[in-house]
């Protein structure tokens, strides 16, 4: 049994460099580092992320608690608090995910601003990423332009047969579930198919790009609005953006969504579609509910992948290149 890590003792000094030079970059901006917990009463709820619970025995009576897949929630109850600028550099995990870009325990940035607009939202992702990477330049693409670019299909209008006829048109090979007939796939779940195996690998090729203005369904926390089509039909869109280099997604970030029954009634649909395939009922209450219901301020928020900015910047092909001790040999 070797005891020895997967990454190189020169790549972890490096790795230990540029996470100070995170840290630098957000308090010379007068951003307040936060810790909060990684275990909690609370999970983020969404169709395709799966925490994982442990049942703790707490003042005599057993209670399920979620290693946290994102520090989101805490963090948004201190900005409801009255904290305005916070960032934190945190392990969050995830079911599941394992393989060159995955690992189960990862480290992840997160911030969040308050009074930021969408496009400062956008602008703070870019300047960090030039300054933390020395890129020239960061890219910006919508979301509808990179997909009709690459397939020639419109993701706010393309229908879930579009997408299927696209794939196979192209040979891509779908799961076996997406032609269920008792579970079909929707159009997100094509979308998201289409797009990792035909769009996302050529994003950021020359420049880090930040894609934004996703379709509607794929709001999660942040805000939508509405615009038309030149027919003047009407769709949704997601004021949600995210930073690819090289063909890797780094970093999700949301204009953050302040109405606390419209969270509720998506939390409704998450759950409903959740069940639907399978996977283990979330609770749909939560502090940071309760936090809205009390108000959150107007912000913009972005998680980072660290890992995978990482193995942009030393050039590594794998996680395990990054990290002392994966999941295999943890």
């Amino acid at each position: 049994m070797d005891f020895r890590p997967s990454a190189s003792l020169e790549n972890l000094r490096r790795r230990a460099q540029i996470i100070g030079e995170i840290r630098s970059y957000f308090d010379r901006r007068d951003f307040l580092e936060v810790q909060t917990p990684i275990l909690s009463r609370d999970t983020v709820i969404d169709q395709y992320i799966d925490p994982i619970s442990l049942p703790i025995r707490f003042q005599g009576k057993q209670e399920t608690f979620y290693m946290q897949t994102s520090p989101e929630y805490a963090m948004k109850r201190l900005l409801a608090a009255g904290m305005e600028r916070i960032y934190q550099i945190t392990p969050v995990f995830r079911s599941g995910d394992r393989g060159k870009t995955h690992n189960i325990e990862f480290t992840m940035l997160e911030w969040y601003r308050v009074g930021d607009s969408y496009t400062e939202g956008m602008d703070l992702l870019a300047d960090l990423v030039c300054a933390i990477g020395s890129f020239s330049r960061c890219d910006r693409l919508s979301f509808g332009e990179a997909v009709e670019r690459s397939t020639g299909l419109n993701p706010h209008r393309a229908t879930a047969k579009d997408y299927q006829r696209y794939a196979e048109e192209k040979g891509i090979v779908c799961p076996e579930s997406f032609t269920d007939p008792q579970s079909s796939a929707s159009n997100g779940d094509w979308l998201d198919l289409v797009f990792s195996e035909v769009v996302q690998p050529d994003l950021g090729k020359e420049n880090p790009i930040i894609l934004y203005d996703y379709p509607g369904t794929d709001a999660q926390l942040a805000q939508s609005r509405k615009e038309k089509f030149s027919d003047g039909e009407e769709y949704q869109v997601a004021e949600r953006f995210e930073l690819f280099i090289h063909g890797l997604e780094l970093a999700n970030g949301y204009h953050e969504l302040l109405d606390p029954e419209e969270l509720r009634r998506r939390n409704v649909r998450t759950l409903e579609q959740r069940k639907k395939a399978g996977k283990d009922p979330l609770p749909a209450e939560s502090r940071l509910l309760q936090a809205m219901d009390h108000g959150l301020p107007p912000c913009c928020g972005c998680a980072l992948g660290v890992e995978r900015l990482l193995m942009i910047l030393l050039n590594s092909d794998s996680i395990d290149q990054v990290l002392p001790f994966p999941i295999d040999i943890a």
